[in-house]
This record gives C-alpha cells, sequence and structure tokens, in this order.
C-alpha cells in the first residue's frame, strides 16, 4: 500500500490520511546566495499537517483501484484497513513510517510531528557562479522575451504555406 499512497502523493501532490493528517508537496523556487555565489536548484518538500481530516475523495480511489487492479469497493476497504492499522500502531509506538514519504512521531509537546525521508536531490551540490553579478535574472529574461518575440513574427509564414498547399489540392482535385 504504501507504494500506490506514495505515487498518488508524487502525482496529485497532496495525501489524505483519514483520523490523522495529510500530507502536501510543496515547491521551494530555485535561489541565489549573494555571499557565498552558490545556486540553489529548486526542490520539493513534504509537510504533514495533523488534525481530523474528511474521507478522501472519489479521485484517490479510482486511483488507487487502477493501481491495485480491483475494484473500487475493495480497494476502498483495503485504504481504510490500512489507515486504521496505521493509525493503531502511531498511536500504540507513538511512531510509525510511510515508505518514501517520511515518519510520523510525537514531539515533547505531544503533538503530531512529521521527518520526511531523504531525497536524493539533497545529496546534489549547489553550484558557484563565478562573476555573478545582481543583474542575472534580468539578463535571463530578456533572452526568454526575444525567442518568444521571434516566435510570434513568424506563424504568418506556416499559415501561409498550408493556404497555398490546400488551395494547390483543391486544384488538383477539381482539375
Amino acid at each position: 500500500m504504501d507504494q500506490h499512497l506514495y505515487k498518488y502523493l508524487v502525482l496529485h501532490k497532496h495525501l489524505c490520511i483519514p483520523q490523522l493528517g495529510s500530507f502536501t508537496v510543496q515547491k521551494a523556487h530555485a535561489r541565489y546566495d549573494e555571499q557565498s555565489g552558490l545556486l540553489y536548484a529548486p526542490v520539493e518538500s513534504i509537510v504533514f499537517s495533523d488534525g481530523v481530516i474528511p474521507m478522501s475523495e472519489k479521485l484517490f480511489f479510482d486511483f488507487l483501484a487502477h493501481e491495485m487492479a480491483v475494484d473500487d469497493v475493495t480497494a476502498i476497504k483495503q485504504f481504510h484497513d490500512f489507515s486504521y492499522g496505521f493509525r493503531s500502531r502511531f498511536l500504540e509506538n507513538g511512531s510509525v513510517e510511510l515508505k518514501g514519504v517520511g515518519q510520523l512521531h510525537r514531539d515533547e509537546n505531544g503533538r503530531i510531528a512529521f521527518t520526511p525521508t531523504p531525497r536524493y536531490t539533497d545529496l546534489f551540490p549547489s553550484y558557484g557562479l563565478e562573476g555573478a553579478v545582481p543583474g542575472v535574472q534580468e539578463n535571463v529574461l530578456v533572452e526568454e522575451e526575444v525567442i518568444e518575440e521571434e516566435t510570434k513574427d513568424n506563424w504568418w509564414v506556416y499559415a501561409l504555406v498550408l493556404a497555398i498547399l490546400g488551395a494547390g489540392a483543391l486544384l488538383f482535385y477539381y482539375s
């Protein structure tokens, strides 16, 4: 069940486990550190929100049924059995892991805390930009605008070629 839930979370960026909480994938944009001259890649992280969450939606159960190659009723039953067992293990042990996602545990205040599984992207190095200037972002935007202007100006050439080919085909057909 873990691999199906992980796949759903990655594809849909949100996963609810009833009576426990929900996982959400949040994206942090790339950033540039002026002091060290490092460019950090954009990263996605999984965050957990505890609380009583209503039952999951039909899209989730359709996805789960398709992935498990069972009918919807069986998928719903298996998910509810899993979520009940998951919550029971958490309440018994005070900690439980959802493979590929992370580990839920109690913090010192008794609230549910979440520690995400380390990602392989955490191992990627950051890149230095020697001679970087604060205007790097502006230069990139100017290049993108030039490319967009070039593609917008040439659309009529393709339309003209297609019109000539269409007219030629009609003349050939009717002559």
